[in-house]
């Protein structure tokens, strides 16, 4: 007869190493946060250096995005009591890299969106799909502020 207990040996050792594979690729994503937060930070501020505008981002704030829903990288401002948010757009299949000025009261001071191609989508993009994520910002912002 046909003994089961070799194949079975040999699926549970499958799904471990499929199991094991994701938690190691879970640990080295949560524990590469301040690594990938300060290079986004530092593209972010030649971006924004390029486009002449003062603003510059001073610090990753990770106790906004532990709580929150997962909207992007949130960050200081420098010299302003001001948050700003790192955050993507879907428009047409394709991400836009963008911004937000967030004031201390939680509402958005404005949208920047982060590059030449970001800027012309942007024009494009009808408002109702901007207020939706200008709520969900100022909804995250509000709660944990």
């Amino acid at each position: 007869m046909n003994n089961p207990v070799p194949s079975l040996k040999s699926r549970v050792v499958f799904w471990a190493w499929i199991a094991g594979l994701l938690l190691a690729a879970a640990l080295l994503w949560s524990l590469s946060f301040p690594f990938r937060a300060s290079c986004l930070m530092r593209v972010t501020n030649k971006v924004l250096t390029s486009m002449n505008d003062e603003r510059r981002l001073s610090a990753p704030l990770t106790h906004l995005s532990v709580k929150s829903v997962p909207l992007g990288c949130w960050y200081s401002l420098a010299e302003s009591p001001s948050l700003f948010l790192v955050f993507t757009v879907m428009r047409e299949g394709i991400l836009i890299p963008c911004g937000a000025e967030i004031a201390e009261s939680g509402e958005i001071v404005e949208i920047i969106p982060l590059g030449s191609h970001a800027r012309q989508v942007m024009e494009k993009t009808p408002r109702a799909v901007l207020q939706l994520y200008v709520r969900r910002i100022e909804t995250a912002a509000r709660r944990d502020g």
